[in-house]
């Protein structure tokens, strides 16, 4: 494609118009003029005696990136990021810096500054207004908006461009003759057509190749349909043929067991019955453990009372001890109490007290002395009846 878009630039019989340049080339002003520029570059460094340019002869006072307004006229709409090369009167841009090496290099787009003209932007109105704008144009109507990123480098690159040695007629450009311009164009003409020749032999080939792989490939379809059908076909048999095995591995089965049922059916009688009374047998047996399962239980149960009972009667046995010798010493004590008393009233009957005639507070004493005596007297009967209930076996002494 690149080919055939060079070589209708090129071609004498059909001038070059902006839809027909490459997609990626600002070419300004005409094919001659911007042949001419590079032919200049070129002489002047075969001058020097060198076949292949060398990078450090195309390092310009002025190089670096700007945005430049897509479409190549003031009315576009998508600004892209370059890296422009100022060179005499051509103004090169690439997509980046690694991309430049040489002149011989292909730029993305060429800039031809003869007779151009410099000026600021205005961004009122515009749709894709940009801060730092400047317009490269030429009398017939071209021209080129970039962008700066700020004020001073876009001050800088207008006064560059300005300054060129190449902006005004040059006289380098002057001086070279027609009849070289003519040659130079016809060699690139010559070349384009032999390259616009490859690649129609290149895009033939491709076609040949393409129509035999589409061969190819409507066989390997044809043949994998056959194979897509061979493979159903299998299936569709291999289905049949699983459910008619299992159909008769199935009967098989069922005859085989009517086969034992009816040769060994007195056996498996005999063992059902067997198995009933050993079922039965096992049944009782584990009735019976059951029931000296619970006797065992029982008789545990039995033991740990009659342990129980057999603790509390030691128990209590012991409390009656110590109950009963607590008894006999208070028994002694009131026991000696009231023999005391007894002997005390013995001797004041002696002394001859019941013919004794007292005033009313000896009455008194003796009264209450004879309360005390009674309450004692039922104070030691009623632990004569404690004492019997707690241990019948303790007599008590007469007083």
């Amino acid at each position: 494609d690149e080919t055939r878009e060079r070589a209708s630039l090129l071609s004498p019989t059909q001038p070059p118009t902006a839809l027909q340049r490459h997609p990626h080339i600002a070419l300004l002003g005409s094919v001659p003029r911007w042949l001419a520029a590079l032919e200049s570059l070129m002489a002047a460094t075969a001058l020097e005696g060198a076949t292949e340019l060398d990078i450090t002869s195309l390092l310009q006072p002025r190089q670096g990136y700007l945005s430049k307004l897509g479409g190549g006229q003031e009315k576009g709409s998508k600004w892209n990021r370059r890296w422009f090369v100022l060179r005499d009167n051509v103004l090169m841009y690439f997509n980046s810096p690694k991309d430049f090496t040489g002149f011989r290099d292909k730029p993305s787009g060429v800039v031809l500054l003869e007779e151009c003209n410099v000026r600021t932007r205005d961004e009122r109105g515009q749709p894709a207004a940009r801060p730092f704008t400047f317009v490269i144009s030429h009398a017939n109507g071209e021209s080129v908006v970039l962008a700066a990123d700020s004020e001073n480098e876009m001050l800088e690159w207008m006064q560059a461009v300005r300054t060129s040695r190449m902006c005004v007629t040059d006289s380098e450009a002057i001086s070279m003759s027609e009849v070289r311009r003519r040659e130079t164009a016809e060699t690139e003409l010559n070349n384009a057509m032999t390259r616009r020749a490859d690649a129609d032999a290149e895009l033939a080939s491709i076609e040949t190749e393409l129509e035999s792989v589409q061969l190819e490939h409507h066989k390997v379809e044809l043949q994998k349909e056959k194979a897509e059908k061979e493979l159903k076909e299998l299936m569709a048999r291999f289905k049949l043929r699983k459910s008619l095995l299992h159909w008769r591995h199935r009967k098989l089965t069922l005859s085989f067991r009517a086969l034992i049922t009816i040769v060994f059916r007195a056996r498996v009688d005999s063992a059902k019955s067997k198995k009933g009374t050993c079922d039965l047998q096992a049944a009782m047996m584990q009735d019976e453990m059951n029931a000296a399962v619970s006797a065992r239980q029982k008789a545990e149960a039995a033991k740990r009372k009659s342990e129980e009972m057999l603790a509390k009667e030691l128990a209590l046995k012991k409390e009656g001890e110590v109950d009963s010798r607590e008894c006999e010493k208070v028994f002694a004590t009131e026991s000696n109490k009231t023999y005391s008393v007894s002997q005390q009233e013995s001797q004041l009957l002696a002394d001859g007290a019941g013919n004794f005639r007292a005033d009313t507070k000896e009455k008194e004493e003796v009264l209450a002395l004879a309360l005390q005596l009674a309450n004692l007297k039922c104070e030691s009967e009623l632990i004569q009846q404690q004492l019997k209930r707690r241990a019948p076996a303790v007599s008590l002494p007469s007083a």
